[in-house]
């Protein structure tokens, strides 16, 4: 789908020239004070709505800056699901900085995006009112269909010079990239519909069926207990409470979903609370969504266990969250054991997938390929030696059976002579030292590095699926 590209300041340029070059659907909202009351005092600010109280202040106001009215976040409160967490808990929140926005920015953002949203659906719908009206039920395709819409913009988008764009500019070495669909995986959270986005979904399983993977329990599932200075008070506008409000959907259909991945006791007070949305069933594992070693959804072998590209044992998944975290409020995410603050319900997890001169191959098994186009995210600051998977390893893959090549000793901390092989249905297209590696790459922004792995235009032209 053409997604809405949305701004919530600093980028109206880009989206205003999207807008005029190739019809891109594009909206945003203002950055700064939108004309609400600024609090001028401590004794005034009482007066003002509470969303407003300390949001915007008078020059010399120094309380929109300080943590006591900036924050009102905690690590924990009591749940009766859990009678002690497993670590202790910090008083404390971590990353209240004085340069981050704070909650109350945060709400502020997200109410003027929700009016406008709100806005368009009742223009929408006087819309339709007005067609069944004028010309009957139903109500003709031409207006809520948009496939002719969508592809206009991707035709228009597909023509144009992407190398004259700034997204050409930064990705100068495979420009074409800026105007072709792409898909991709992650183990950044959050991510869409947690591990189905993951990049472990897109891995072939080495022949003893392995594959990497995140798995841990979490402490608790559902919804996160009202934290007491999160409360409305009595008199104010509670907006959630409205819109709970609303009429009861019908909700004959109910899902049943695993628990695995929450502790017993949890999954047995939530079952008898009863009251939960649906997602704080969701496993903490990929196992519901695929089952990694029985049910698999990879196909077919690149090569026989003899031949050259053999899926490895030797990579593992570092840091990065456990559970479903999907960046919505009913994500159930980074509960595991070990957590200091376990209500945080911050979804921003750094995960990666981690291998070395050991660890053989990483071998992706890709649907549908008809660009011929392959770009990998790349963190080379890894130190030499930090996967654990590998620890005591001195041959490729422990030893086991794929090209027999065995190293005498592990790898020196920073080769020299190190090569990145690249390899297309079981054929190897690259062998590459160091530099003709870096030539491969850019880095478009701090900390990101992004390297041309494959970049056939021929199967492009051809536009066949594979």
């Amino acid at each position: 789908r053409v997604p809405i590209l949305f701004d919530i300041g600093g980028g109206k340029g880009f989206m205003d020239a999207l807008r005029k070059e190739v019809g891109a659907h594009v909206g945003g909202i203002t950055s700064g004070n939108p004309h609400l009351k600024e609090t001028e005092s401590l004794e005034q600010a009482a007066t003002l709505p509470h969303a407003l109280q300390h949001l915007f202040c008078k020059g010399g106001v120094p309380t929109c800056g300080q943590t006591q009215f900036k924050y009102n976040a905690s690590c924990w409160t009591d749940r009766v699901d859990v009678e002690t967490p497993p670590t202790a808990q910090n008083k404390g929140y971590g990353g209240q900085a004085k340069w981050h926005p704070g909650n109350r920015s945060h709400q502020l953002i997200g109410r003027r995006m929700t009016l406008l949203f709100l806005r368009a659906l009742d223009e929408a719908m006087n819309i339709w009112l007005k067609a069944t009206v004028s010309e009957g039920s139903p109500l003709d395709g031409k207006y809520w269909h948009l496939a002719e819409e969508e592809n206009k913009i991707r035709d228009a988008l597909k023509s144009g010079n992407a190398t004259a764009t700034p997204c050409g500019e930064l990705m100068k070495l495979t420009p074409r990239v800026c105007n072709t669909p792409m898909r991709g995986g992650t183990e950044w959270t959050p991510r869409y519909r947690g591990d189905e986005s993951s990049i472990r979904q897109l891995l072939k399983p080495s022949p003893s069926g392995y594959i990497p993977s995140k798995v841990g329990e979490q402490v608790y599932g559902g919804r996160e207990a009202r934290i007491p200075q999160l409360r409305i008070p009595i008199g104010e506008v509670d907006v959630a409470m409205i819109a709970r409000s609303l009429p009861q959907r019908n909700r004959s259909r109910k899902r049943s979903l695993s628990t695995s991945g929450i502790s017993a006791g949890a999954a047995s007070a939530e079952a008898k609370r009863g009251g939960h949305h649906w997602y704080s069933r969701i496993s903490s594992t990929s196992s519901m969504l695929r089952n990694e070693t029985n049910h698999r959804i990879l196909g077919r072998r690149l090569a026989d266990d003899s031949g050259a590209i053999v899926p490895g044992e030797g990579w593992e998944v570092q840091g990065g969250n456990i559970g479903y975290c999907d960046g919505t409020s009913n994500s159930v995410c980074a509960r595991d054991k070990s957590s200091i603050c376990l209500m945080t319900g911050h979804n921003d997890g750094r995960g990666t997938l981690d291998g070395d001169a050991l660890s053989g191959w990483v071998v992706f098994n890709l649907k549908d390929v008809t660009q011929g186009l392959f770009l990998a995210r790349m963190e080379s600051w890894f130190p030499m030696e930090s996967n654990k998977r590998t620890e005591g390893w001195t041959a490729i893959n422990n030893g086991k059976r794929t090209r027999h090549r065995h190293l005498k000793a592990p790898p020196p901390p920073k080769p020299a002579d190190y090569r990145v092989e690249v390899a297309v249905n079981g054929v190897i297209t690259k062998s590459l030292n160091e530099t003709e590696f870096n030539d491969l790459c850019v880095e478009p922004g701090y900390n990101l590095i992004i390297c041309t792995l494959w970049d056939d235009e021929e199967r492009a032209v051809k536009n066949e699926k594979e």
